[in-house]
């Protein structure tokens, strides 16, 4: 051949070097999307959860703003802080953590959003506690909760299901209370399985622009067919049996919305969620927001509190470029709002710049997207000097029958019917409570509420609303009273504290937008919203928390990464281990 001509030798030559070239380009460019940024070591003040908002205590240069401190807000500062960028969290209330705080009231420690969490969290190899501990620098622990973490049964204390971790023995136990529904009880665990899987593809999918993931929706609607029914829908294909219905859709509660309304994804997440047991957080849902506080400070960054924003700054670009607090301009490169959409939009956005999100405004107005139930709370206190009260480590859901339809509107129609009650114990499931708190014990029970019965107090002053809330409130708490005392007679003469939170009550101190903590619908029709992500129409803002993926302490600490891999793609690239 000729000397023109490339021989075989050649080829292959020119093809190593290209390798040899890319493997090391990929290799330098993998080096350098990983390398960490040298961290500070910022001193750490002692309570970095209650630094009162002042001027001067707002850090100069900053590179983010948070608005919100709930899970989803600290998830996403903490992510940004360990990438190098100044943060400063802005929190309306007194205290940071959203649901995620504790209050204490005559020696009693109150939690008000975290009372169980599943995903493994237990075990330190687990993705769940991989993503918590990177928040808290591993500085939380958990306690397991009993096998049978939840009971479901009716009030008048006959038919009860324990509902265990364990799946072999949960079908074996749903299988001994109906015998005639063994296949249609596999067949609802098999669809749960598949149904979670698809979940799985439609939250990577939401990772691609908003172009792409409306088309991949297109692509994969064969097999996204579950996302579009409500558990009702899906529940009624398998039985016509009301009860075994009403025992495999008890736990509704935890996401805002009956069956016949809610997503049957939503249904099949909290079932898997749990299956390798429930954990409560030891010293309490305060110590993940205190750990994580910490770690923004050793980053670099601050939290305030008593900081309400009242509106996003945004330039004649369409760029957002700071907040107002108390007429103060703070300003920063990049804008996150932790308070959920209708807030963020409805709220803060200037009236020059509301055309950039009316659509928005529209598609959460909507009767399929918008929460339409709100959740109320009872605290109770319960003096137990000596310890021996023997208190359940798990939660008891106590519903008016099994047609979770008909009691929700039963309820609609008269709110002294309250269609389902949730007991739970925390000075039980946490260890450390007995040591921190001697003799003394704590009881919650959450039920259903109606923002539009309490509307209009929202405007009175908190604890003088006047003699109209203040009766209405008692009516409710007797309600829930007899609730908890029906199941825990024993209690009775060992209270010696109560008090009782509203729609409006979440409002003012967790921020809620019409008493919803649970951020928007978890409807078939929200869970394949393509505009439900981080990204907004206005550049530099961003969104984090439940409404990014779904509701729930773990649904916000989703949200807040997804937020952080949007913002910063290094962020990802460094916690990918993280995820597997």
């Amino acid at each position: 051949m000729g000397e023109g001509n490339l021989t075989s030798t050649h080829v292959a030559a020119v093809v190593a070097t290209g390798i040899a070239i890319s493997g090391i380009t990929t290799w330098f460019a993998f080096r350098y999307w990983t390398r960490k940024p040298k961290c500070p070591n910022a001193a750490i003040s002692d309570n970095p959860v209650k630094h009162g908002f002042s001027t001067k205590a707002v850090p100069s240069d900053l590179d983010v703003i948070v608005i919100g401190s709930g899970m989803g807000g600290l998830t996403t500062a903490v992510l940004l802080a360990k990438e190098g960028k100044k943060v400063l969290v802005l929190e309306q209330h007194d205290i940071a953590g959203g649901n995620l705080h504790t209050f204490e009231e005559k020696g009693y420690e109150f939690d008000t959003g975290l009372h169980y969490i599943g995903g493994s969290v237990g075990d330190k190899q687990s993705t769940a506690r991989k993503l918590f501990d990177y928040i808290t620098d591993g500085q939380v622990e958990w306690a397991r909760m009993d096998e049978a973490y939840d009971v479901a049964m009716l009030g008048s204390g006959v038919d009860q299901f324990n509902i265990y971790s364990n799946w072999t023995k949960l079908k074996e136990h749903l299988k001994e209370k109906f015998p005639e529904e063994s296949m249609i009880i596999d067949e609802y665990f098999r669809l749960v399985t598949a149904t979670v899987k698809s979940f799985g593809l439609v939250s990577m999918l939401k990772l691609l622009p908003e172009s792409l993931f409306k088309l991949s929706l297109r692509m994969f609607d064969g097999q996204l067919g579950v996302f579009k029914k409500t558990t009702d829908e899906v529940l009624s294909s398998l039985t016509s049996n009301i009860k075994l219905r009403g025992v495999l859709s008890y736990m509704y509660g935890d996401y805002g919305e009956s069956p016949g309304r809610g997503a049957f994804v939503m249904n099949a997440l909290i079932a898997t969620h749990y299956k390798s047991g429930a954990y409560y957080p030891v010293e309490g849902p305060m110590k993940i927001a205190t750990s994580a506080a910490r770690v923004i400070e050793k980053w670099g960054g601050k939290i305030l509190v008593r900081a309400p924003v009242s509106s996003i700054l945004v330039d004649d670009k369409n760029r957002a470029f700071g907040v107002e607090v108390k007429g103060k301009k703070i300003f920063a490169k990049t804008i996150v709002s932790s308070v959920g959409v209708p807030k963020t939009f409805g709220c803060f956005i200037p009236e020059s710049h509301r055309h950039l999100i009316q659509w928005h405004l529209d598609q959460i107005g909507k009767e399929s997207i918008a929460s339409n139930i709100s959740l109320m709370s009872m605290f109770v206190g319960i003096n137990d000097p000596d310890n021996s009260l023997r208190l359940p480590k798990c939660n008891y859901w106590i519903h008016r029958s099994w047609n979770h339809e008909e009691n929700m509107a039963e309820f609609r129609t008269d709110h002294k019917k309250v269609p389902l009650f949730f007991i739970s114990f925390s000075s039980a499931k946490d260890p450390t409570y007995a040591s921190r708190h001697p003799g003394k014990q704590v009881a919650l029970v959450i039920g259903p509420g109606d923002y539009d019965v309490v509307e209009k107090f929202k405007d009175g002053r908190v604890k003088h609303r006047g003699k109209e809330y203040e009766a209405l409130k008692k009516e409710w708490e007797t309600l829930y009273m007899d609730a908890l005392l029906n199941r825990f007679p024993d209690l009775k003469c060992k209270i010696d504290f109560v008090d009782f939170g509203s729609a409006i009550t979440n409002d003012f101190y967790l921020g809620t937008h019409r008493g919803a903590v649970y951020g928007l619908a978890h409807t078939p029709e929200r869970m394949l919203q393509h505009w439900l992500r981080p990204r907004t129409p206005i550049k530099n803002l961003f969104l984090t928390g439940q409404d990014m993926c779904v509701c729930g302490v773990f649904g916000a600490l989703m949200g807040g990464y997804q937020c952080a891999y949007a913002i910063s793609p290094k962020s990802f690239f460094r916690t990918m281990h993280l995820h597997g």
